[in-house]
């Protein structure tokens, strides 16, 4: 049983007219709550979920705050007492789930801005679900296409609770170890393509569908042994791909794990797999496809020495940046002090040659 929705509305006097099976906002047009399936979504804000998480969203407080609100409701209210303990999550076991609700729906494609067809294909395969809470369930299945573990992606934001990724994110108890979400293409195994998220295989996979032939796509989701990870689901395939492809986040943790993965041997040694990364200009993979929007997308595909001297060319550049930017400020303020403009390069002045005292 679950905490009603409809209930807290009339307890709270909020200002909702009915609509059929729903209830809409007077005050917020894209604010709106399904009666019948219990659940609230606030389109303009990219919102979702149940009664806890409306209470957060509509008057923007605290947990604490919120389960004073739930509390003084459910003592008007006996009948919802029982229902409290249901509506947290707990870090429940991997298993079969419902299909993609609307919460699901709305957070992927107007937050994270996938496109709908995408998202409804891959429900249809059984990649993605929704659970009681109405998060987003990505299901990892291995080749034999059984069930082996789950990530679980909050819908609703909250950045005080979550402060580092500002929802919810976890690994299901019970999935299997050194795994994760992964996307399985027709033809000849001959690329793997590695992502830090679920979020990011999904947002890569609608901007290079094209070129994803023969490939298969894993997602690290957030493993702490990442290249144990790698290691281990090629151990599942009966031949390592052509192309190993790493496209992590364009950040500082993602370079260093480009630095292990260089080092990187496979377990079948008397096999051949040439290390390929993807790069985006953006921070990651979701980030570029919300920026392009539409497209075009454009991305780098490095060898790995190539992607160490381009490293290098950028630490260079930005040295340069720094250095010509210095000396744009030194002009500039020693014009506004009306002084000689300094030459370039700068050279200390030699200090004045003095004389030995015997005349040398």
């Amino acid at each position: 049983m679950a905490l009603e929705l409809a209930d807290y509305v009339s307890y709270a006097g909020l200002p909702f007219k009915h609509e059929g099976r729903y209830l809409r906002s007077q005050e917020h047009d894209s604010l709106i709550i399904d009666t019948r399936k219990n659940y609230f979504i606030w389109n303009s804000q990219g919102l979702a979920g149940n009664l806890s998480q409306f209470i957060k969203a509509y008057y923007g407080i605290s947990d604490r705050e919120m389960h004073f609100r739930l509390k003084a409701f459910t003592k008007t209210n006996p009948q919802q007492k029982v229902a409290v303990k249901d509506d947290y999550t707990t870090k429940s076991a991997v298993g079969p789930v419902a299909p993609l609700d609307a919460a699901g729906m709305a957070y992927l494609t107007k937050y994270r801005h996938l496109d709908s067809r995408l998202i409804t294909f891959a429900a249809r395969q059984g990649l993605l679900g929704s659970d009681g809470y109405h998060n987003v369930i990505f299901n990892w299945f291995d080749a034999a296409g059984i069930l082996v573990g789950q990530d679980v992606q909050g819908t609703v934001i909250n950045r005080q609770r979550y402060p580092k990724h500002g929802s919810l994110k976890q690994i299901k108890a019970g999935s299997k170890p050194h795994y994760g979400f992964n996307v399985r293409f027709r033809g000849p195994f001959r690329h793997l393509y590695v992502f830090e998220s679920p979020i990011d295989l999904l947002s890569y996979w609608q901007m290079y569908a094209q070129e994803l032939s023969g490939s298969q796509l894993l997602s690290l989701s957030g493993a702490s042994a990442k290249m144990q990870t790698i290691n281990d689901y090629l151990l599942t395939q009966p031949a390592l791909p052509a192309y190993l492809h790493l496209a992590p986040d364009n950040d500082v943790a993602g370079r260093a794990l480009i630095e292990k993965f260089q080092h990187m041997r496979l377990i079948t040694p008397h096999q051949t797999c040439q290390n390929l990364v993807e790069w985006s200009g953006a921070k990651d993979w979701n980030a570029q496809l919300q920026a392009a929007k539409t497209g075009p997308y454009t991305k780098l595909t490095f060898d790995m020495q190539t992607f160490d001297q381009f490293q290098l060319f950028n630490k260079l550049r930005k040295c340069l940046s720094w250095v010509v930017d210095g000396y744009a400020i030194l002009i500039l303020k020693q014009t506004e002090n009306g002084l000689k403009k300094p030459k370039w390069p700068f050279r200390p002045k030699k200090p004045p040659y003095k004389k030995r005292p015997d005349g040398y």
